[in-house]
């Protein structure tokens, strides 16, 4: 079972290149309703086969490329349809064309594969304009152009930072990721060796991810990119550490509270709260407040007032997008399915217990 399980997620990253000439098909015959259903459970897969490879431990450098290329052909084919019959997408065409190339020739010549933050943003968002393209052609209000013109700026950000990351070679850019790690972790040392801020390790926050995982990839991002464009890096990367840093997990909290209570909307403010009780004031400066409190705008109220603050909002979701799309993570909170007390057991724990059950 376990020689067929390192199969199934680049046996599902391949559908992706195999469906095309159907999905091709759908939209040059009008069939706008069915090519969407279609496209929406081809995308999926994208999502699975990652989650797949990750969850059985069988992800590898061929999957990776594999998923790359897979993504780029699905979303190239679909953006020459569009441009079929909107020629405002071709500028859009014409750009992922580029990076493609960019990527593929950095690939061979280099063997340069990181993927980018930006890289990542700027997929989701061609895909959400695709999507309501078609859809635009079913319901013609939608602002589509607005989706054209944001799209088209990611698109042209990923082609700069890839021009300009891409552009050294592999030694280099490990080395630079080696320096940016170790001073990553003297920052926020006193944080991470905290003894309550070790307990997130027992802490689910997504899927397959404790929230200690979670806040560790949001606060290095946002420190690498506030370092690269001179914002204040230091209060990002303390921030990006304590913006989940509320009291006890949430999942599956059976308290009743009314709507604008509820977790989403109020554990930004208990982060806070509880990072000033545990760090104190010294820690929890003004800025690293204010960056804490409006993460999760637009779920609260606050606006984002600094660029600091913007970074770390935009650099939440984009983590926090494989949650969103999972709908076993979201049956499970909506729904209260699971056992509250296993909560922070550790793995080993989780190990023992399965052990003892077969025996």
């Amino acid at each position: 079972m376990k020689s067929i399980k390192k199969y199934i997620p680049n046996c599902l990253t391949s559908l992706r290149i195999i469906c095309t000439p159907m999905i091709i098909y759908l939209g040059l015959t009008n069939h706008y309703w069915l090519l969407i259903v279609v496209v929406g459970i081809i995308s999926f897969t994208d999502f699975l086969d990652g989650f797949l490879a990750r969850k059985w431990k069988v992800t590898s450098a061929f999957g990776a490329k594999l998923d790359t290329v897979a993504d780029k052909t699905l979303a190239i084919s679909l953006l020459i349809l569009l441009v079929i019959k909107n020629h405002a997408y071709f500028y859009l065409l014409l750009l992922e064309c580029v990076i493609a190339c960019i990527n593929l020739y950095f690939y061979f010549k280099k063997g340069v594969v990181a993927s980018l933050l930006i890289g990542k943003i700027k997929t989701w968002a061609i895909f959400l304009t695709i999507l309501f393209g078609f859809l635009a052609m079913i319901i013609p209000w939608i602002p589509i152009q607005i989706f054209i013109i944001i799209t088209f700026i990611l698109q042209i950000l990923t082609l700069c930072c890839y021009l300009y990351y891409k552009g050294r070679t592999k030694e280099e850019i490990q080395k630079e990721r080696d320096k940016e790690r170790k001073e990553f972790l003297e920052l926020v040392k006193p944080i991470i060796e905290n003894e309550e801020f070790q307990k997130r390790k027992k802490y689910p926050h997504h899927i397959h991810e404790s929230v200690y995982e979670h806040v560790s990839k949001v606060a290095f991002d946002c420190y690498k990119i506030g370092k690269r464009y001179s914002l204040d890096y230091k209060s990002l990367a303390v921030a990006g550490m304590l913006h989940d840093f509320y009291e006890k997990p949430w999942q599956y909290d059976k308290e009743r509270k009314k709507f604008f209570e509820k977790h989403a909307f109020t554990h930004a403010k208990n982060a806070v709260d509880n990072a000033k009780r545990v760090f104190g004031t010294k820690v929890v400066t003004p800025k690293v407040e204010e960056i804490m409190l409006t993460h999760m705008f637009p779920v609260n109220k606050k606006l984002p007032r600094s660029k600091e603050a913007w970074l770390i909002t935009l650099v939440d979701k984009a983590d926090s997008i494989e949650f969103v799309m999972h709908p076993i993570a979201l049956a499970k909170i909506f729904l209260k399915i699971g056992d509250p007390e296993n909560l922070e057991e550790t793995e080993e724990k989780k190990k023992k217990k399965r052990k003892k059950t077969k025996e």
